[in-house]
Parts: structure tokens; C-alpha cells; sequence
């Protein structure tokens, strides 16, 4: 399948592919699945996958409706978004200034949730809704070679986003090489309601926290592990000029 079919199947508004197996479209629900893990080693096709993410988020919502905040270590990937009416917050090759990226999405975090107890609503879209308001989704996306988690309190940060963004309208993907004993604790409460793994990097710290991983897996597929269940898919046939189309 490739990627402009997936943007013909018209999925629902809250609904994102994120591969086929045997020609049927992998779709997740973002607002019950709403933080994603892509792990693998380099070359495999994690930034890839996490640029269809943001292309079929930009194909369904208007700039109004939603905000990409982008911290890039690698300062490559995510370039083609940096400049466009959806950029809130970005970092691109500035480790401190993605720590400052990820306050001010705590920040926001708190003030959501804040708006949620003080309106006597379950969810940020009910609060739109109710209050004709339109706080837009937010889209926090994290390309990193290990370097920005490697840092000091940068992955209790992302803990703690990923803890508490249920019903705050907020997609959390991120996309490393690398997977941390210490991050991916066995707990139902912090572990990324969707995991994807690209290869066999990170196996054994896998086993170590109880995450199935493939030991068999190709490069040019991906494993899915969701609801303590694991599938392997093959990834989305990805068209690099849809890109430019899709945004303007």
C-alpha cells in the first residue's frame, strides 16, 4: 500500500496508519493511543514512519486545529514543518533548547488539565465544544539519536508528559535508536500505549522490561506492540514529493 492510498481511504479524523500486513491498513487511534514509541537503529525507516505521522496529521487538521511542536536532534528530518503556520515550538540541533521545548509542553500539560477540573469537563474536546473555544491538538514529535534522552531530566520530562495527556488532545511520538532500561519500566501507567520497533536493536533491554520484540524482524518491517500484543507489519511505501503537496 502505499502512502497516497492511505490518505484516499479517508480515515477517521482521530485514526493514523502506521503500516499493512498483508494489504490490510495498520490504523491506531490517537486520542485512546496517544504517545508512540519508534525504536530501532539507524537507516531503518524511524524517521520515515514519524514524517507519515505528521503528513497524515497535516492532511486531516488545518493550522488552526493543530500545532506541531518539534525538538529534532539531528536537525534534519523534521526541517520541511519548522516554517509552516502548523510550527508552535521547535529545536533543531540545540540539546538545551529541546529541554526548554519540553517545560513549555509540561507547561501546557498542566494548564490543560487545569482548564479540564476548573470547566467540569472529561476532555479537552468537550471543553471546545461546550465553550465554542478551539484549543488546537498538539503534535509533540521527538527525532533523536539518543543524545536528547541521554541528558539529565530530559526522560523524566518525558515520563511525565506521556503519564498524563490522556483526554488533553495531544499526540506524543518519539523516535530514538536507542531503548532505556530505566524508560521503558514496566508499568502499565508510563509504558507508550503504542511501541514500534524497526529491528533487533534493544532486545535484550527488552527482555530485561518484559517487551516483546521479534528476534526475527527485517529491515523494512516493523512491530507493533500495543494491549500486551505484538504484530509485525511492513512499513508504508512512503512518496517523499506528497510532502510539499500536503502542505501547501
Amino acid at each position: 500500500m502505499k502512502f497516497i492510498d492511505v490518505l484516499d481511504k479517508k480515515l477517521d479524523k482521530n485514526e493514523i496508519a502506521l503500516g499493512t500486513k498483508v494489504g490490510n491498513l495498520l490504523s491506531v487511534n490517537i486520542d485512546k493511543y496517544n504517545s508512540i514509541v519508534i525504536t530501532g537503529s539507524t537507516g531503518t525507516g524511524k524517521s520515515v514512519l514519524l514524517d507519515e505521522i505528521i503528513l497524515q496529521m497535516v492532511n486531516k487538521y488545518n493550522s488552526s486545529e493543530l500545532r506541531l511542536v518539534l525538538i529534532d536532534t539531528v536537525g534534519t528530518e523534521l526541517n520541511y514543518y519548522k516554517d509552516t503556520n502548523y510550527s508552535l515550538l521547535s529545536a533543531f540541533n540545540d540539546i538545551n533548547k529541546g529541554q526548554e521545548v519540553l517545560l513549555k509542553v509540561l507547561e501546557e500539560v498542566h494548564r490543560r488539565k487545569e482548564i479540564i477540573k476548573d470547566n467540569n469537563v472529561s476532555t479537552i474536546e468537550e471543553y471546545n465544544e461546550k465553550y465554542n473555544h478551539n484549543i488546537p491538538k498538539l503534535l509533540v514529535a521527538i527525532d533523536d539519536n539518543k543524545s536528547f534522552l541521554d541528558q539529565p531530566d530530559v526522560s523524566n520530562m518525558i515520563k511525565n508528559i506521556i503519564k498524563q495527556i490522556d483526554n488533553l488532545n495531544i499526540l506524543f511520538v518519539l523516535n530514538t535508536n536507542d531503548v532505556h532500561n530505566t524508560f521503558f519500566e514496566r508499568d502499565n501507567n508510563l509504558l507508550a500505549k503504542v511501541l514500534i520497533s524497526f529491528d533487533q536493536s534493544g532486545i535484550k533491554e527488552a527482555e530485561n522490561s518484559n517487551i516483546p520484540f521479534s528476534n526475527d524482524l527485517l529491515i523494512g518491517k516493523f512491530i507493533v506492540y500495543k494491549d500486551d500484543n505484538y504484530e509485525e507489519y511492513q512499513t508504508l511505501e512512503f512518496d517523499d514529493k506528497i510532502i510539499e503537496e500536503i502542505i501547501d
